[in-house]
């Protein structure tokens, strides 16, 4: 009957997310909360695998975290940290801005406004395969196409509303969510964007790009029959100048990754953060033969380094956080509790992933975060998916892609905010505009996924 508690806590670190609570402190207290209650009731075993008890169970709450923090830094933290790092030297040295002008430049021959608002969302979507960054890469796609889209009558609110979902599938191993999904399969992050992303995601892209492009009509002739009009703010470039050819240096790792890989070259490995550092590696030695600047591509290094903390502080600690709320939930008894119910009930593996992916999609909305939505229950895969008697995998991608484009249309997601800002459109008004699409993908996702269990 304890069980029972957690829907209180868990409503209320949602609610304390929602005012704009730090969302670690969110998880991390509800999750140590639900251990105090879970020890209380006599469920003194809430320790990860591998762990020794202290001897007091109230240093074994923090020992959970200590534990948790040391696992998750040594894999997957490892991992989204060089990937971050990496992100963040490819926006200093102008490659990735190098790479959206290129990949952009061919839209300039559409003449139909809807028609290339659907295909930058698909190059919007193919692009965040390198520049895993949502708020970024809008904001990237906005200045490289922003004369373009004007001159062919594209609103502020329709380029808005495209801009702020093409991350919503979080695809490729530059992913965090990509590589937690991985990590939970059991495979790598290549393996899992090649046999389990690619096709469906690619499917789910197209459907959204069909929707944008009547989405997008059918409002703006709403709005034009209303009167209403918004205004784009100007925007600046800010990124530094760089040769075309540095384009080609945000692919390098997915190019390394996919190799050397069961895919192609199977005699040498090359995991997800030494193809960073060899990226890193090839990056500052191509900005040295662009610049000539050997004391100024050494200091650049702390670009890398300083990326690698910004990841950490947003994310890796949003996954311990998480990884903490769920030790939580095991203690008190709810995760459990959801299966034996299942389980009494006789649910399937279709009515378990529709209310999984419910509970995320529910999340990501009030938190505007599909890494909180997704990190936080991304560890109950296995265990339904055994339970329903499928893949994991079945379970675990379409959590995972449900994660980001639930988070595409919440009020509150850092990239719905940034777009409606520049377009100077309200946020809710500019997630009518997104909900549709994002449905579509979705139910274009859980279709293909169902069928393929």
């Amino acid at each position: 009957m304890v069980a029972i508690l957690a829907l209180p806590i868990v409503f209320g670190a949602g609610y304390l997310i929602v005012k704009k609570y730090n969302t670690q402190a969110a998880l991390f207290g509800a999750g140590i909360l639900m251990m105090i209650i879970g020890a209380l009731a006599g469920h003194t075993d809430f320790l990860p695998k591998g762990v020794s008890p202290s001897g007091a169970v109230v240093v074994d709450f923090f020992l959970v975290i200590k534990a948790l923090s040391s696992s998750t830094l040594a894999t997957l933290g490892l991992i989204i940290m060089a990937v971050g790092g990496f992100s963040k030297y490819m926006g200093h040295i102008g490659a990735a801005n190098a790479l959206v002008q290129v990949t952009t430049k061919p839209l300039s021959t559409i003449k139909n406004p809807y028609v290339i608002l659907a295909f930058t969302y698909i190059l919007g979507q193919f692009l965040n395969i390198f520049i895993p960054s949502a708020v970024g890469l809008a904001m990237l796609l906005l200045v490289a196409l922003y004369p373009v889209l004007v001159n062919i009558g594209c609103t502020p609110a329709s380029v808005a509303a495209v801009l702020a979902t093409t991350a919503c599938l979080d695809l490729g191993p530059a992913s965090g969510a990509s590589n937690k999904a991985a990590e939970v399969i059991g495979v790598d992050a290549a393996t899992y964007f090649v046999q389990h992303q690619l096709v469906v995601g690619a499917a789910a892209a197209v459907v959204i790009a069909v929707l944008h492009f009547f989405c997008q009509k059918w409002f703006d002739k709403k709005d034009a029959e209303k009167g209403v009009k918004y205004e784009l703010n100007s925007t600046q470039d800010s990124a530094r100048e760089a040769p075309t050819w540095f384009a080609i240096l945000p692919t390098v790792p997915l190019v390394l990754l996919l190799v050397f890989s069961k895919f192609a070259i199977t005699s040498i490995k090359i995991d997800v953060v030494t193809a960073m550092f060899i990226s890193l590696a090839v990056s500052m030695l191509c900005d040295f033969l662009y610049t000539r600047n050997g004391r100024g591509v050494a200091d650049s290094l702390k670009v890398y380094l300083q990326g690698m903390g910004d990841v950490f502080a947003g994310v890796v600690s949003l996954i311990i956080a998480a990884q903490t709320f769920v030790v939580g939930l095991k203690a008190i008894g709810f995760i459990d509790g959801l299966l034996g119910m299942a389980s009494d009930l006789g649910l399937g593996y279709t009515p378990m992933l529709l209310m999984l992916v419910t509970i995320i999609g529910l999340t990501a909305l009030l938190s505007g975060s599909g890494n909180a939505a997704f990190f936080s229950f991304s560890n109950l895969a296995p265990d339904v998916a055994a339970q329903v008697g499928v893949a994991t995998a079945a379970m675990a991608m379409p959590m995972q892609l449900a994660a980001g484009i639930f988070r595409s249309f919440s009020p509150v997601a850092g990239v719905v905010m940034a777009c409606a800002g520049v377009a100077g459109v309200p946020p809710m008004e500019l997630v009518k505009r997104t909900a549709i699409p994002m449905m579509g993908g979705l139910v274009t996702i859980l279709i293909i996924t169902i069928m393929g269990a």
